[in-house]
């Protein structure tokens, strides 16, 4: 297929999934009377002012383009499946259909991906082929599907970054049965590159956009006494066990860990770098996301608590005071759901279940956390970078407070589930059993 074909020939899907390319006659007639005299190179600068000029041409300029970005989608969902489909269980054709929704409509009366992407896209910033392929890259459906292959596309610097000694030491002994020993020595390696890395990966995201492979210097400086090749290849497996829980706790296959099997480089975003920024900005943005992180997290389980509260009041007999005692006796206090059943007036461990629905707790204030969160972390970073450099990483932001936020939840749910000798370590349990005690007072008889 010639390089001008693509801007009138549309990849669309058939009704058994496979792409057909779908020539519009009227889309042709107007790209070589109007654009193909110009040089290659310009046709996309030109069909996007032709379009955004609002002239009678701009419905055809329009779809010109979203013919061109589904061949870009196309090719998005081809290389995924040549590089990782046989690893992982998918071809192609699993991903067409997550992604290829255009029907060549000239007037849409639904919003297809191919004018998502268009709608969002700014040439300052990038090529139009660049940036379809980064939006691809990150829609949605395509990596939910890809995670419940086991594909979690992070960088293992990035997954290092991203995690404390605390759920470290906790991951390795409940989810990979590690020894003692080999807790204190991972989390002893975790805490030296994290100092010498000087890289969360928060303010990764914000600031250069992908975490880079440590430098020899950098190894060396981490660990001294080693050659930097084995410091690497310990990094590597650290973040391949940390990986793998990830999968795991987002409902992903429970995988074998694969050290050679994925460059996760390669795979990492490799949207374009600006120059780093310095150490000292990285730190106050990391102080102000955590400082969010609390009260988001404090405001999002009182409004949570208080409708449960409202709810359980209109019962007969009235359940909100046992609901409020329930919650702090089990996180505060660490008293089983068993155990706790006759101090709330319940006789059952089922019933105190039922009453307190962890589960739903978790996702009610995952629900209201996550849209506070992003509006709070997106107005501190105006300090940091410009409005127009966020507006380009918005999505990026917010999927990533989603997975912080998921993993905050999951380390809850996974404290939850200890028998005995739990105590609230967990970012949720201890803010929720700070932000309990005004509603203790105001169910007390």
């Amino acid at each position: 297929m010639d390089t001008a074909s693509r801007y009138w020939q549309l990849v669309r899907l058939t009704s058994s999934g496979q792409c057909q390319v779908q020539v519009l006659p009227q889309v042709q007639t107007w790209f070589e009377s109007t654009i193909a005299d110009a040089p290659e190179t310009d046709w996309p600068r030109l069909i996007l002012a032709i379009w955004s000029s609002g002239q009678a041409e701009a419905d055809l300029a329009q779809l010109s383009l979203r013919c061109f970005i589904t061949h870009l989608i196309q090719q998005v969902c081809v290389s995924l499946a040549q590089r990782f489909g046989r690893d992982y269980g998918f071809t192609k054709t699993d991903l067409f259909y997550l992604v290829l929704d255009d029907d060549g409509s000239l007037a849409p009366d639904y919003h297809p991906f191919t004018l998502e992407i268009l709608t969002t896209y700014d040439p300052a910033k990038a090529a139009l082929s660049t940036w379809a392929s980064r939006r691809t890259n990150h829609h949605p459906a395509l990596n939910r599907v890809l995670l419940e292959k086991g594909l979690y596309r992070v960088s293992d610097w990035a997954i290092l970054n991203d995690t404390e000694p605390e759920p470290l030491q906790r991951i390795l002994r409940q989810y990979h049965l590690c020894s003692e020993y080999e807790v204190t020595q991972a989390t002893a390696l975790l805490e030296r590159y994290q100092q010498v890395y000087k890289r969360d990966r928060i303010a990764q995201r914000l600031k250069r956009q992908r975490c880079e492979t440590p430098t020899p210097e950098q190894l060396r400086a981490i660990a001294p006494d080693l050659p930097p090749k084995e410091t690497l290849a310990q990094l590597r497996q650290l973040a391949g066990q940390l990986r793998q829980y990830r999968v795991h706790v987002r409902g992903g296959p429970a995988l074998a860990y694969q050290s050679e099997s994925v460059d996760w480089e390669t795979v990492a975003d490799a949207q374009a770098s600006p120059p780093p920024d310095t150490g000292d900005d990285q730190d106050e943005f990391l102080q102000a996301y955590r400082q969010a992180m609390v009260q988001e997290l404090d405001g999002a389980i009182a409004a949570v608590i208080q409708a449960n509260i409202d709810r359980l009041r209109g019962r007969k007999p009235p359940q909100d005071r046992a609901y409020v005692q329930g919650l702090h006796l089990f996180h505060c206090k660490g008293l089983g759901m068993g155990k706790l059943a006759p101090d709330i007036g319940l006789t059952s461990q089922v019933q105190v279940n039922r009453l307190l629905n962890l589960k739903r707790l978790r996702s009610d204030v995952r629900h209201r956390l996550l849209p506070q969160l992003y509006e709070t972390v997106r107005r501190q970073a105006l300090a940091y970078v410009s409005a127009d450099r966020l507006k380009a990483l918005d999505q990026t932001l917010e999927t990533l407070l989603a997975e912080e936020v998921d993993d905050m939840l999951a380390a809850a749910a996974a404290e939850a589930q200890q028998p005995k000798g739990r105590t609230a370590k967990s970012l949720f349990a201890h803010q929720l059993c700070t932000t309990i005690h005004p509603f203790m007072s105001g169910t007390e008889s």
